[in-house]
């Protein structure tokens, strides 16, 4: 985008460049002023505070018009056949004395006074904007105090704030984040039409279609069983009582987890006992055994999801046909029903299955 200064404006009908004229375009009460031939002068406020209205000599509503209207609000998307232009002098650009006539491809399109600001909707392209510093009472010019060329995006909303540059102003581009924030305390410039032929009444971009959340399913556990043989000696349950092989298959099975698992939100370990001795006996085993597991599952792992543990005794067996009395052949046949398990919910990166090493029990 190029901004340059004076181009000549012959073309231009002397009524949309002289700032006392320009307002003969407006009805009501600025017009009727106007007619009657009344001397019209910019209210200014004090001190370097925006000029937010006209004085006249007439009496009555007529002696005071508001030139600024309705606090600025952040406009909505604009339509995807659409480019919207906002235009502003900020509240402490008082500076620059009297208005700021802007063109839009050489068409007039408003005049603002510090803290105004004004929007015009028009179709995407190339365009040159046009400032010129009028007073009351002063000559009008016949040329631009500078010119901003810039192309106008399809969708989008471009914010340009006028700048004082060696007593003149200049039409900057400027990012919509710092535009929002800088335009928080200005009004709508309301005194003048707009020209500009091109100029189209600002559609909004459809509301985004809601898309509804993804229904979450609970993830399902992955179970991995440990042979109880191999985790601990006969009979023992006891941290002591872990074999090399059985803190090597543990190990084995950490290192799964941590590698398949992106989120774990929850580890339960669960002993099993065979049906050979007492109920009671086998609780307690069954017990201390998964509570075993579960405390070096804590100290190894480095994982910081919930780790629980219980027994179940010999009530879920998986092999049946063993019988209860203690003997060689019942013992060893009842050796996969002597286990632990290893629950796992949380997000998996893949799926696996659940059998750590050929000797484990499924």
């Amino acid at each position: 985008m190029i901004s340059k200064p004076l181009a000549p404006l012959s073309q231009i009908a002397l009524a949309l460049t002289s700032w006392p004229l320009a307002w003969l375009a407006c009805a009501g009460r600025v017009a009727r002023a106007l007619f009657a031939g009344v001397s019209v002068s910019l209210l200014g406020l004090a001190g370097a505070q925006a000029q937010t209205a006209i004085e006249t000599s007439q009496a009555g509503a007529n002696a005071r018009i508001d030139v600024l209207g309705s606090p600025f609000t952040p406009p909505p998307g604009t339509a995807a056949s659409q480019s919207r232009i906002l235009v502003y002098r900020a509240s402490d650009s008082a500076g620059l004395k009297g208005a700021t006539g802007v063109f839009v491809n050489g068409q007039y399109h408003t005049s603002l006074v510090a803290g105004g600001y004004s929007q015009l909707c028009t179709e995407p392209g190339a365009v040159e904007i046009g400032a010129r510093q009028v007073r009351v009472g002063r000559t009008a010019k016949d040329n631009y105090d500078s010119l901003t060329a810039t192309r106008l995006l399809a969708a989008q909303s471009q914010y340009f704030a006028v700048y004082e540059d060696a007593g003149r102003p200049v039409l900057k581009p400027v990012p919509a984040a710092q535009a929002l924030q800088e335009m928080a305390s200005v009004r709508l410039q309301m005194h003048t039409v707009s020209r500009v032929t091109k100029a189209q009444d600002c559609l909004s971009a459809p509301a985004p279609v809601p898309v509804a959340a993804p229904v979450m399913v609970p993830a399902m556990p992955q179970q991995f069983a440990l042979s109880g043989d191999a985790l601990f000696a006969f009979g023992r349950s006891d941290a002591a009582g872990m074999t090399s092989q059985g803190l090597a298959v543990i190990d084995q099975l950490v290192s799964r987890i941590r590698n398949d698992y992106t989120y774990i939100n929850h580890i339960h370990v669960i002993g099993h006992a065979d049906p050979l001795g007492s109920p009671a006996g086998n609780q307690r085993l069954s017990a201390e055994r998964a509570d075993t597991v579960r405390r070096y599952i804590e100290r190894v792992s480095q994982i910081s999801a919930r780790i629980t543990s219980e027994g179940r005794g010999s009530r879920q067996l998986v092999e049946r046909s063993c019988g209860s009395v203690a003997s060689t052949s019942a013992i060893a046949c009842n050796q996969p029903n002597r286990r632990v398990v290893v629950e796992v919910v949380g997000q998996r990166r893949v799926d696996g299955g659940g059998q750590i090493s050929p000797s484990t029990p499924r």
